[in-house]
């Protein structure tokens, strides 16, 4: 565990020094790019862990012996990534190797996310590894290569374009499925939610959540065959209330802080985000695999975040009214930390997502016999 830990502070204590508040995108820029290498670089270099580690090589190795033809055959409906197998393969590169190649993409669409749309990089690059987004991507490879294009569409869900969105959410959605269910998200996450709207939305939450076995039912010979099959299976299992805590933690923070949220247009977005992550992560006390939904929502606190305590950071008022008034912008960046860091060590403590703790290539060859 100690790697991860070393991780978090050096990020944010580098970020902190170099960057500040300072808001010079050429900073920020130098100080993401050196995230970008030490990130790739940390989850290329691992062995072992994430639950699908060994699944994904299985298919790495399978590829290898097929034919594009038989890809869209077996795959029609999510053939992309195993299209960016068989290229990798072609190029003769080791599993090791393509996992690298895949990181690459991951970590510069987050970063990119980050250096265009985060008042505060070092925070978001924090918030990245806490919240569990950097542990996600050492597991769900396929999915995380779906968030990315989600987080690609970020700009055109914000600027309503819904053609550029469509286009994105479709090539991501044939890396994994699981995106075309959020395309909802273009409508849902801009819609202004009065006191009428959240409370029907609560009881439709309740009902759906009591119902859901039967309309799972009713529904599943229209599903897509792997989502069919999730009944009965591992996947099916329940979590406990203990794992909606995090998600309901963060939408009361997000709603406590809701005015330090500048832009109407985002403080919208971000506070609905909040809410939908949060209800659909009560589902995953019927059935866990409904988590994997919760995720996209969720990744809009890199930005949410970061507008928050850098709106309590440049207060006027705040900072003129004598000495401790000075501290209190302070106070949303450290609740922030405070959560951050309390995700964190909730994540470890139940081996999310099974990265931790953390285990390198070097650590393969030193219990190799012939290492």
């Amino acid at each position: 565990m100690a790697i991860y830990y070393t991780i978090i502070l050096a990020l944010t204590g580098l970020g902190f020094l170099c960057t500040g508040r300072n808001q010079k995108k050429r900073a920020s820029g130098a100080y993401l790019a050196v995230a970008f290498l030490i990130l790739v670089g940390f989850a290329s270099f691992r062995y072992a862990i994430g639950f699908d580690y060994f699944a994904y090589q299985m298919i790495y190795d399978m590829v290898n012996g097929w034919r594009f033809a038989d890809i869209f055959h077996y795959y029609w409906g999510e053939p992309l990534f195993f299209v960016v197998c068989k290229f990798f393969c072609l190029a003769g590169c080791t599993y090791p190797v393509f996992l690298a190649g895949i990181n690459l993409f991951l970590f510069f669409a987050a970063m990119r996310f980050i250096y265009r749309y985060s008042k505060i990089p070092w925070l978001s690059v924090y918030l990245y590894i806490t919240l569990q987004f950097l542990a996600y991507d050492m597991n769900l490879l396929r999915q995380s290569i779906a968030i990315s294009f989600f987080l690609f569409a970020y700009p055109y869900l914000m600027e309503r374009k819904p053609v550029h969105y469509t286009i994105l959410i479709l090539v991501g959605g044939l890396f994994h499925n699981s995106l075309f269910f959020v395309y909802p998200l273009y409508f849902l996450l801009p819609l202004k939610l009065t006191k009428k709207a959240v409370a029907g939305l609560f009881a439709l939450t309740i009902a759906g959540y009591v119902l859901f076995d039967p309309l799972f039912s009713l529904l599943q010979p229209f599903l897509p065959l792997k989502y069919a099959n999730y009944e009965g299976t591992y996947f099916w299992n329940s979590s406990t209330l203990a794992y909606v805590a995090p998600a309901a933690c963060y939408c009361l923070l997000l709603y406590l802080f809701r005015r330090r949220i500048l832009t109407p247009m985002a403080r919208t977005v971000y506070l609905n985000s909040a809410l939908y992550h949060f209800l659909i992560s009560l589902f995953i006390t019927k059935h866990f695999i409904l988590e994997r939904f919760a995720v996209y929502p969720f990744i809009f606190a890199l930005v949410a975040i970061p507008d928050i305590v850098n709106a309590s950071l440049a207060d006027p008022g705040q900072a003129a009214v004598g000495q401790k008034g000075r501290c209190r912008p302070y106070v949303a960046l450290f609740v922030f930390l405070v959560f951050g860091g309390a995700y964190f060590l909730f994540a470890a403590a139940k081996g999310f997502h099974n990265v931790y703790p953390y285990v390198s290539l070097l650590d393969k060859s030193y219990s190799s016999p012939n290492g």
